[in-house]
């Protein structure tokens, strides 16, 4: 285990090269900056990894309530270490998948010497199906189910191409969060032209950015 200074931070992690990339993404490009009206905002991390979105909230809004989700052990065990040796509080962290229901589901992760956790996915092979994997299954939970305990300022989502699936089985409840921000990991059943009409039917605006890693991009959805 690895550890760096990252502002106030202390972040633990296991793979300096994925650690520093996702590093530059949140913290320096700040490709989740979002100016929410709500001075103690309710987020929903869904795809927490080993935390550095979840900090970089906290960070951005300090009185936040926050769910983490996270269904990879091994970046769970990462995601409550950062938590409790940087004393966060008022996180929640749930062990399970976001999917489409409540159930279970085969979840694949980087089976190479490499151990980039931040792609597991779903999908074997990862997202785009470059990533040699093997799977364990895991516990899945649903966008609905957390929707209908809570309402959201804020969901962010980077669940590595099961993002159609779970806003499609959501759809009817979407309103119930302000404003949503979608990693789309694109491929022919997951698009981001998919994503935008669900959220313009549900009557929210939208807005696409290109990232800089191939085939992904950034949805912003917001409520009218």
């Amino acid at each position: 285990m690895q550890s760096s200074r990252l502002g106030n931070y202390t972040i633990y992690y296991e793979h300096s090269e994925e650690f520093h990339e996702l590093k530059r993404e949140i913290f320096t490009t700040q490709i989740y900056y979002i100016e929410l009206f709500n001075p103690a905002p309710v987020i929903l991390d869904g795809g927490a990894h080993i935390g550095l979105s979840t900090l970089y909230f906290r960070q951005l809004c300090y009185q936040a309530k926050i769910t983490a989700v996270e269904p990879l052990v091994e970046n769970a065990v990462l995601l409550e270490k950062n938590l409790f040796e940087n004393q966060i509080t008022n996180v929640v962290t749930i062990h399970a998948a976001l999917a489409g229901q409540i159930g279970s589901a085969a979840l694949h992760y980087d089976s190479s010497d490499e151990g980039w956790f931040s792609t597991t996915s779903l999908y074997d092979g990862a997202w785009n199906g470059a990533q040699k994997t093997t799977a364990r299954i895991v516990p899945t939970i649903s966008l609905v189910s957390l929707l209908e305990q809570e309402q959201y300022d804020l969901v962010k989502l980077d669940i590595e191409g099961a993002e159609l699936g779970v806003v499609r089985a959501a759809s009817n409840i979407l309103r119930a969060a302000e404003n949503y921000l979608i990693e789309v990991h694109e491929r022919k059943d997951n698009t981001a032209e998919q994503l935008e009409k669900i959220f313009s039917e549900q009557g929210f605006s939208t807005t696409l950015q290109q990232l800089s890693r191939a085939g992904l991009s950034l949805l912003h959805a917001t409520k009218h």
